[in-house]
């Protein structure tokens, strides 16, 4: 129908894109072509592909468009757990917004696809093709009854069928969207596009989480109530969607800070923290009754904290600044993990307990070893242990299934691209299928006794020996290696475009993920427990007793706080403050 260009404005000093209309096309495909510059006319929102001009040179009819560059929706999946799963739900808020803006001005688009919807370098979709697109008043003169237009895999059933159309026609079609990018996968594939269009009429889609654990819960079942089959039974309207979307947002949010490392990719990537930290200042103190050592961690869940603090699990509420304890029965050597029903806590003993948010008892499940490792909670409790099995257990704390690594787990596992990793202490590195346990492949890395991040399609293995290792889990390659030259106590931590580590050396260094390339280090001190990033501030706890906030980007020093002791766990930014428990059970609190 037409070719797109590249160009320059000269007279607005921008770089737009033009779409040219083929000399000789059909009237009909004329037509539309028109109808496209008529629907993108009326919209004026940020979502929206903006138009700039409409003209004719030489017989040749074009439009000016605003030029986006960054890459398909698609490209934000698969769904991980951790930043980059807040990124695609966000982004995906955003363009619900952007459709109840069309809706509102009598638009239906009826080409959703992943192509269809751009991303911004900033993460800022914009919806654009709007050729298909037609206006509900209009629909007589635009649409005939038993004509099948789109694209069949993220078609809605009443458009496979060649019916008038509603807006729920688009919300379809973003479920099947939203469905492809969450899971890699579109919900129904077939040989041809009748046996795909077939699916769409009459088959139930898989369940998003059967292709990708990660997926959560609530987002899940939105997405399945996108694709019904009935129009009617769809979500009123996009508004409706975007507020369901904005409320698992929320839930997300507290879910990341929940989870030790701030997810199953444990990134240490927090989703809030201190705007101004070089405004901080001690707000106050509390004694949590027990040492917090090494790896214990903070985890917070609206707006209470847990922690395991000597024999015990320590929850400190803010809203009233009150300390709850409660006893376990030996020393809790591993970070608690809470979810909306549960927190899930490990001690030394090897018993793993799930008790009530008021602290009752839920489920009690031994092993034959220590366990220093927390668990990683998804639609299976993965528990490592220090008998060297990986155990899969159901919310009943039932055993699914067992996985034999040879020797010690120290670590928590970390489910990523699919797979579920395990480091051992022999210094093998185990790929599991998450939902069975069988071994997809082990690669040697050396001994490993911290957790193992993952961002942009790499895992960051921090050795004990003091190598980091970026390693590409689907090509099984390492990209580059760096040597810390110190032990690796503590987890590294990555954001967008950098991973940083430090190690007991006492040199902190910020690298670029996609080289290794060092782009700055400062010297801190030795550092035992891992590092916590949000809103490009970088914080570390010191066995000197120092916390620091560092500039992510420059490695300029915004905040400092000393004589507290020594420091093995991990700052935990959160709700705009800072937390900071020390070895000896203090609990301090920055705001």
């Amino acid at each position: 129908m037409a070719e797109v260009w590249l160009a320059s404005d000269l007279r607005m000093d921008r770089r737009v894109a033009v779409k040219i209309l083929h000399a000789h096309i059909h009237p009909s495909e004329r037509q539309r072509f028109f109808r496209e510059v008529k629907a993108l006319s009326q919209l004026s929102h940020p979502g929206v592909v903006q138009v700039y001009d409409l003209g004719e040179e030489e017989g040749r009819t074009y439009f000016v468009m605003e030029l986006v560059e960054g890459g398909s929706y698609d490209r934000l999946g698969p769904f991980e757990d951790g930043m980059e799963g807040l990124r695609l739900l966000a982004a995906s808020a955003r363009v619900l917004e952007a459709l109840d803006h069309l809706h509102a001005r009598g638009v239906i688009h009826r080409d959703l696809t992943p192509r269809n919807i751009l991303v911004t370098s900033e993460g800022q979709p914009k919806v654009m093709d709007f050729g298909l697109a037609y206006l509900i008043q209009e629909s007589r003169h635009l649409t005939r009854t038993g004509i099948t237009v789109g694209t069949p895999e993220y078609m809605a059933p009443e458009q496979a069928k060649g019916l008038s159309l509603t807006p729920q026609a688009d919300l379809y079609s973003f479920g099947a969207v939203l469905y492809r990018t969450l899971t890699g996968k579109p919900p129904f594939e077939g040989e041809n596009d009748q046996s795909v269009l077939y699916q769409h009429v009459y088959e139930p889609p898989r369940p998003p989480q059967s292709l990708n654990p990660a997926v959560p819960q609530e987002v899940a079942e939105l997405v399945i109530a996108l694709l019904h089959k009935n129009p009617s039974e769809r979500p009123a309207g996009a508004k409706v969607v975007h507020a369901a979307l904005e409320e698992a947002l929320r839930a997300y949010r507290e879910h990341l800070s929940a989870t030790p490392r701030a997810g199953a990719s444990r990134s240490g990537h927090y989703p809030s923290g201190p705007a101004r930290p070089e405004r901080l200042e001690l707000a106050g103190s509390f004694d949590l009754a027990g040492q917090v050592a090494w790896p214990g961690e903070l985890v917070a869940h609206e707006g209470r904290l847990w922690v395991g603090a000597g024999q015990g699990l320590a929850r400190f509420d803010l809203t009233d600044g009150s300390v709850h304890r409660q006893r376990l029965g030996d020393e809790v050597s591993a970070p608690p993990v809470v979810t909306p029903s549960r927190v899930y806590v490990a001690a030394w003993d090897g018993r793993l307990t799930a008790l009530s948010l008021s602290g009752k008892p839920m489920l009690s499940f031994p092993t034959r070893a220590e366990i220093t490792a927390a668990p990683l909670v998804a639609e299976l409790v993965y528990l490592p242990g220090r008998d060297g099995f990986l155990y899969a257990l159901d919310a009943g704390g039932t055993l699914r299934w067992g996985f034999q690594a040879g020797s010690e787990l120290s670590a928590t596992p970390t489910l990523y691209r699919g797979l579920l990793f395990v480091a051992a202490e022999s210094g093998w590195l185990f790929a599991l299928d998450p939902v069975s346990g069988h071994l997809r492949y082990k690669v040697e890395t050396g001994p490993v006794h911290t957790a193992i991040p993952a961002r942009g399609g790499l895992l960051f293995i921090p050795t004990w020996a003091g190598e980091l290792h970026a390693f590409d889990p689907l090509m099984r390659e390492v990209r580059w290696t760096y040597d810390l030259e110190g032990e690796l106590w503590g987890a590294p931590a990555v954001d967008e475009q950098q991973v940083y580590v430090a190690s007991w050396a006492g040199r902190l260094y910020a690298l670029r993920q996609d080289s290794g390339d060092e782009v700055w280090s400062l010297e801190v001190g030795k550092v035992t427990g891992a590092l916590s990033v949000a809103h490009g501030v970088l914080y570390l706890g010191t066995e000197e007793g120092r916390v620091l906030g560092v500039e992510a980007k420059s490695g300029r020093l915004l905040f400092e706080a000393s004589g507290l002791g020594p420091i093995q766990a991990p700052p935990l930014p959160y709700r705009g403050a800072l937390y900071v428990a020390t070895l000896a059970g203090k609990l301090y609190w920055f705001a």
